[in-house]
């Protein structure tokens, strides 16, 4: 049996992790608390999990997935060079301040959208078979092949539409594409209402290989320092999809 098969069939047959209805949200409202969080999981841990390379460090387009934006890198970068330590995290943010990060309309609570991040992280936090569920080679980067092995853009969009309305929000989109969500929507959404439907997708062809491509941002036809995050919380999304069917 392949490689990839193997780790499917490893990954596909454990216990369903627990997500939106439970796990990480406790009450199984739909939400994420503040309060949830604090109890499931310190900010060195929440670091921890997104350092899938192990080397203690976050890099800008690490923070650019979780959030959309740059700006806490260098806010938080009091050294000046190309990573962020765990010291200067935890030395100028709180777990409340990286929880509030999420909150991007500021309501006090992460929606579905918006827990997306939070709740991979739970994950990896819980499941360390899911540390690096899609790199089979444990190179901490990801090539073409192991994407395009193991889901399809189908699968891709149906994980991303949280909301099952055949049709994916900026906040939906920007689990996957960080800093390149709006340039994304705006070349698909053809008739300018703001979210791209699956019948726009279809239109423009696009396919798994060109988001890709669109990811690989220093066009070194590997996804690595955080360009591939979003594709591990899809895989995720897949697997537990594929588990409760």
């Amino acid at each position: 049996m392949a490689p990839f098969l193997l780790l499917f069939v490893a990954l596909a047959t454990a216990s369903p992790m627990k997500r939106q209805t439970g796990g990480l949200d406790v009450n199984a409202d739909g939400l994420v608390s503040y309060d949830e969080v604090v109890h499931a999981m310190s900010l060195h841990e929440a670091l921890t999990a997104l350092d899938r390379d192990g080397d203690g460090f976050l890099y800008l387009p690490q923070i650019i997935e979780l959030w959309g934006v740059g700006d806490k890198f260098y806010e938080l970068n009091t050294d000046g060079d190309d990573h962020l330590t765990f010291r200067e995290f935890e030395n100028g943010m709180s777990l409340q301040d990286f929880y509030n990060q999420f909150d991007f309309n500021g309501d006090g609570t992460l929606d579905v959208p918006e827990a997306y991040q939070m709740h991979f992280i739970y994950d990896t936090i819980n499941n360390p078979l899911f540390d690096n569920p899609i790199d089979a080679n444990g190179d901490g980067k990801l090539s073409k092949l192991e994407v395009l092995s193991l889901m399809t853009y189908d699968e891709v969009l149906t994980a991303l539409d949280s909301d099952d309305d055949m049709s994916l929000t900026h906040d939906e989109l920007l689990v996957l594409f960080g800093s390149e969500t709006a340039d994304f929507l705006n070349h698909q959404d053809r008739n300018d209402d703001g979210v791209m439907s699956f019948d726009e997708a279809d239109e423009h062809h696009m396919d798994l290989e060109k988001v890709f491509e669109r990811l690989d941002l220093d066009d070194s036809d590997y996804l690595e320092d955080g360009e591939g995050a979003g594709f591990y919380s899809v895989w995720t999304t897949i697997l537990n999809s594929a588990s409760t069917n």
